[in-house]
């Protein structure tokens, strides 16, 4: 599909004025965290792509609903509130969730539900590892834009990578720069501004392992980064452009993030 703009994406403390801006930084974890009285604790089964299960441990249809759980956090995170339609989220662990979703169809990117780690005081040359495990579905449908991807923020939410795992649709921000081979996988490196860069991976995947610290230093080497440019937050979700306006299931099935320092 053709190039669109992508407004910037961070979470925000959920406050009455924060909703009315498209930015996803989550700043205050206790402030933000929504849940729905009367949660059913037991864990429901998750089949892949599958409806809203019956008794979630968490769901929301908040904006920016937000479960803690440990140091993870799942986000509803509806950033792009004036173009986006209703979007459930449920959750029986940060390993285990999904969303289902109804967006209009057009281009614009809507929402980013997201599972996210919070980071402070990391810079890249401290850390000696830092990668991921994953298995998604998204909807066997033909007609929804979307991608699954990793969302990382550097330097207080002022640099943005982003990589790209299983595209239904989407074209990276900017233009392609380079192509890089990190353990194994090749990926197309896009940059758009000083501050944006995308990793797209060549060809679909909805489960593997991606080596986030890899892709970072892949740019300190070309020049693009620094090793004391600061980790701020790792995310993981989908970026929904449209399903049509028909409700559609995305879920996770499998996800864990390991940081090595």
């Amino acid at each position: 599909m053709s190039s669109h703009a992508k407004p910037r994406r961070r979470l925000t403390t959920v406050t009455t004025a924060a909703l009315a801006k498209p930015r996803r930084r989550l700043a205050v974890l206790a402030a933000a965290v929504v849940v729905a009285p009367g949660l059913a604790l037991l864990a429901s089964s998750i089949p892949a792509n599958a409806a809203i299960p019956a008794n979630p441990r968490w769901e929301s249809s908040a904006p920016f609903g937000t479960w803690n759980t440990g140091k993870f956090d799942l986000y509803n995170n509806e950033w792009n509130t004036s173009a986006a339609g209703p979007q459930t989220i449920w959750g029986d662990s940060y390993k285990h969730w999904g969303v289902q979703s109804t967006q209009p169809d057009s281009t614009s990117v809507k929402t980013y539900p997201s599972v996210q780690e919070n980071y402070s005081n990391t810079t890249l040359g401290s850390l000696h590892g830092l990668w991921s495990s994953y298995a998604e579905r998204m909807p066997s449908a033909s007609n929804f834009d979307a991608e699954a991807a990793y969302d990382i923020w550097l330097n207080n939410y002022s640099i943005e990578i982003m990589v790209w795992v299983d595209n239904h649709g989407q074209r990276p921000a900017g233009s392609v720069v380079a192509t890089a081979s990190i353990y194994g996988k090749r990926f197309k490196v896009w940059q758009s501004g000083n501050s944006m860069f995308t990793f797209a991976l060549q060809g679909k995947q909805k489960r593997g392992t991606i080596h986030l610290l890899r892709t970072m230093k892949w740019l300190v080497r070309h020049g693009y980064l620094s090793s004391s440019d600061s980790l701020t937050q790792v995310n993981f979700g989908w970026e929904i452009c449209s399903t049509d306006g028909a409700p559609m299931n995305f879920a996770v099935t499998n996800y864990s993030l390991t940081t090595r320092r």
